[in-house]
């Protein structure tokens, strides 16, 4: 298990989204736009009772809360992140919210060795910030059990889009795409998925794309509170001044509509049937074999 500098300083060297109290304010709006989308992939990656489950990257652990009820008394969920702060506060949310089947811990995956414990691990936003996400998806692998479920939830930053056209909600884009790419991440990987687990030595991939959009008063904010919140990474990068920050997001407030960037989801299941077809939206499902014993192919997160 990694000492808690070594998780702070991976945390800071890659993530440029500010973390503790700040970032967890974020993510509690982020989570209640996304739960509909959310709640939707879950259910058909198979979810149900009994279940023991891993949230990798939880943060403040919304959808680790959320997992804890749809596994039921007689399941079991483990929200993990590398982020102190936020794991003390979810900790505390959890017990005031009396969810005695969930467990919060500090940990960096990618530091330990995990053993195959887990029927279903969820990842949203985690590899999109990686330099070597196949070396994590690795790890992640070796804690899931044989025939297990891994469903993983990240971006296309590519399809950020507003209506009417807005010159600071076009900057934003770029200041967050730089900054990730500065980072060694990648702000479009969502296309990436089915390559990274197909090569991972998973079968059957299973992908959909959704594209959340809304005129909700939440939904407008995510844009000037993610702005915000990769400032000290924007600053520290050289890629714009503290001033020009404050007015890409006050900039940002004034739009009327905001549909979100595109999310992609790949999922490791098993005996779904066909999904609904939509206009401009391409799925892909999948399955992997009960009798695959864990063979990983070493990847190019």
């Amino acid at each position: 298990m990694p000492s808690h500098n070594n998780q702070q300083n991976l945390d800071k060297s890659h993530y440029v989204i500010r973390g503790g109290i700040e970032g967890r304010n974020r993510l509690r709006i982020l989570s209640r736009v996304m739960w509909p989308s959310t709640l939707h992939l879950l259910q058909r990656a198979g979810i149900r009772p009994g279940m023991v489950c891993l949230d990798i990257g939880c943060g403040g652990g919304d959808v680790s809360c959320e997992l804890a009820r749809l596994v039921g008394p007689h399941g079991r969920v483990i929200g993990m992140d590398i982020d102190e702060v936020k794991i003390d506060l979810a900790r505390k949310e959890a017990a005031a919210s009396g969810i005695p089947n969930l467990e919060f811990r500090t940990c960096n995956l990618s530091e330990t060795s995990p053993e195959p414990e887990f029927d279903f691990i969820y990842a949203r936003f985690l590899l999109t910030h990686l330099p070597e996400p196949s070396a994590f998806l690795a790890k992640i692998h070796q804690a899931l059990r044989p025939s297990g479920t891994l469903v993983v939830a990240d971006i296309d930053f590519r399809g950020y889009f507003s209506y009417p056209e807005s010159a600071s909600v076009a900057r934003y884009v770029d200041l967050y795409t730089q900054a990730v790419k500065r980072r060694g991440g990648d702000p479009n990987i969502g296309p990436r998925l089915p390559a990274l687990l197909s090569a991972a030595g998973l079968t059957e991939i299973q992908m959909s794309v959704t594209h959340p959009a809304g005129l909700d008063p939440e939904v407008k904010l995510m844009t000037p509170l993610t702005m915000e919140n990769i400032a000290d990474a924007v600053v520290a990068e050289g890629l714009a001044s503290r001033t020009e920050i404050d007015q890409t997001r006050r900039g940002s407030l004034s739009i009327r509509v905001y549909p979100r960037h595109h999310r992609l989801h790949a999922a490791r299941v098993r005996d779904l049937g066909p999904p609904p077809s939509s206009v401009a939206v391409r799925n892909v499902f999948g399955t992997v074999a009960e009798c695959r014993r864990y063979r990983w192919r070493e990847l190019t997160h």
